[in-house]
């Protein structure tokens, strides 16, 4: 355990291969962990997948053509044995990709009912990690960090993923400083990454956010617990785990 001034860092458990640890500054608690190897999301895109598989995410993500894509894609209410399809617009004939955080305002069979992962810095953790206790849900607040090269990204966990810190294209990009592309792997970060996760934050609605509300809430929550360069710290006490 590292004390730096008033903030403590512990490890807490490991999940899937994955070193997490506490980080407490009295009154407000996250957790930080590292991911070495991050993967780039296209979920919610609109144009994630294409039946050719020519959207920026692969269609091996969305499930399809497996019994899986339903946790992925959205079902045709007058074909629900296949995934529905878009009728209008630049992405007309792609699939309708879903993520867990979801805007309520609109239908579930609307595209805008769900975060772009090309527009919106979302983190995706597993269900079964948010099912610990003190890991947090959908809406909590992220932030995320290039120790080597410092640039970070701040957003919400914003679906269930495959592995532990899958970053939305936009949060991989924002994070690597160019355009990120799932499929290809083109502009996402080619790791370690830091991620700190501010369980118990989000607000309500949790979604939908703007941008500049989101930073905002991530700069607050990052000052309760040393500001920005708690996440310097962080890095210097991991850096065993890069």
């Amino acid at each position: 355990m590292d004390r730096m001034g008033v903030l403590v860092i512990e490890h807490w458990m490991d999940f899937a291969g994955v070193a997490v640890h506490r980080v407490d500054a009295g009154d407000r608690r996250a957790y930080a962990f590292v991911n070495p190897r991050p993967q780039a999301t296209a979920q919610g895109a609109p144009g994630a997948y294409h039946p050719d598989g020519s959207g920026s995410g692969d269609l091996r993500d969305a499930g399809w053509p497996g019994a899986a894509w339903r946790e992925r894609l959205v079902p045709d209410p007058h074909q629900p044995q296949r995934p529905l399809r878009q009728n209008e617009g630049r992405y007309a004939g792609y699939f309708v990709s879903a993520t867990a955080l979801q805007d309520p305002r609109f239908p579930r069979t609307s595209v805008n009912a769900y975060l772009d992962a090309g527009r919106v810095p979302y983190l995706a953790l597993p269900q079964e990690w948010l099912a610990v206790e003190g890991a947090g849900a959908l809406g909590d607040f992220v932030v995320v960090r290039d120790p080597v090269g410092g640039r970070h990204s701040f957003g919400v966990i914003g679906d269930r993923g495959r592995a532990m810190g899958e970053l939305s294209e936009r949060m991989a990009g924002d994070v690597s400083g160019q355009r990120a592309e799932a499929r290809s792997g083109r502009g996402v970060p080619g790791g370690p990454l830091l991620y700190l996760v501010f369980p118990g934050s989000r607000r309500e609605p949790a979604w939908p956010l703007q941008a500049a509300v989101i930073r905002a809430r991530c700069e607050r929550l990052l000052r309760a617990i040393g500001g920005m360069a708690t996440l310097g710290q962080l890095a210097e006490s991991l850096q065993d785990e890069w």
